[in-house]
């Protein structure tokens, strides 16, 4: 092999890692950028309970928890009340007839059913409660995106 082919395969394999390099360094899009069935995937949404016009129960007390989505299909939602710390499975999937996210989280042998809605300008998450297959209007928690 003479020199300058050796050089030209240098150059060729240096071109080809710094270009593989370059995309495994490129920024994910905004997720309201892309596709509704993976905009949510590896957010984090920290508990709302200062939002204007937010009740929160008195009864209920200190409330905090943060909602995490690992895939398309797939999250967590950590709740603290009164000391107690709680992390439940969410199962969701995104309906494009809703434009929204229907979620199902399982506690012991009860199944609840919610609707997981998405203000991507706002960057605030409202979930909202299913009974017998209709949703009920009033939102029942509020999430803020954790950038």
């Amino acid at each position: 092999m003479r020199k300058e082919q050796l050089i030209r395969i240098c150059l060729a394999m240096l071109l080809a890692s710094t270009t593989l390099l370059l995309s495994s360094c490129k920024k994910d899009k905004d997720p309201k950028d892309k596709d509704p069935k993976e905009a949510l995937v590896n957010t984090r949404w920290k508990m709302a309970t200062d939002l204007p016009g937010l009740d929160i129960d008195k009864e209920i007390g200190e409330v905090s928890g943060e909602l995490r989505f690992t895939s398309q299909t797939e999250g967590e939602l950590t709740a603290a009340i009164k000391g107690t710390k709680l992390t439940l499975s969410v199962t969701y999937s995104y309906d494009a007839t809703q434009k929204a996210y229907p979620a199902t989280v399982k506690i012991g042998d009860d199944i609840n059913h919610f609707i997981l809605k998405v203000n991507w300008d706002t960057n605030i998450l409202i979930a909202y409660e299913l009974e017998a297959g209709v949703v009920i209007p009033k939102p029942i928690m509020f999430f803020t995106l954790v950038k």
